[in-house]
């Protein structure tokens, strides 16, 4: 793997897993998109750095405790653009074994520094959290 990529995602365990998500924002490029099941987004690193603290309190309110990088795969287009698939596991207060869940990042290495561009999820957050008694079914 890139020592680039290895870096990045790294970081990006550090802050996800603590819950530092103004840090993970850093990870970003100005303009990025997230996709998932039930659509896309596009979002400024200003939106995710305003939003950050709320989101961290939403995980800590829903008992998230850790989370770590199970598994990497990286799928090169060209010289400056890489799709990390990453496989995680996050463990929570309530459930006896880490949640696992798949999510891609497109990242951008044109410059210095490398920055997220695009991620995707794969899975719907809401439902699965719903599913495993996470959050209240509506």
């Amino acid at each position: 793997m890139d020592k680039r990529i290895e870096q990045l995602f790294a970081e990006y365990g550090r802050s996800f897993s603590a819950l530092q998500l103004q840090k993970t924002a850093g990870l970003y490029a100005d303009d990025f998109i997230a996709a998932g099941p039930k659509g896309i987004i596009s979002q400024k690193r200003e939106e995710f750095l305003s939003n950050a603290g709320k989101a961290a309190e939403f995980y800590r309110s829903v008992g998230q405790q850790s989370a770590e990088a199970l598994a990497m795969k990286e799928t090169w287009f060209g010289d400056d653009y890489v799709m990390v698939t990453i496989h995680w596991g996050v463990t929570f207060e309530k459930l006896d074994k880490p949640v696992e869940f798949d999510v891609s990042y497109l990242v951008q290495l044109t410059d210095d520094t490398p920055r997220i561009i695009l991620f995707i999820s794969h899975e719907d957050e809401e439902e699965l959290m719903k599913k495993l008694g996470l959050l209240n079914a509506a």
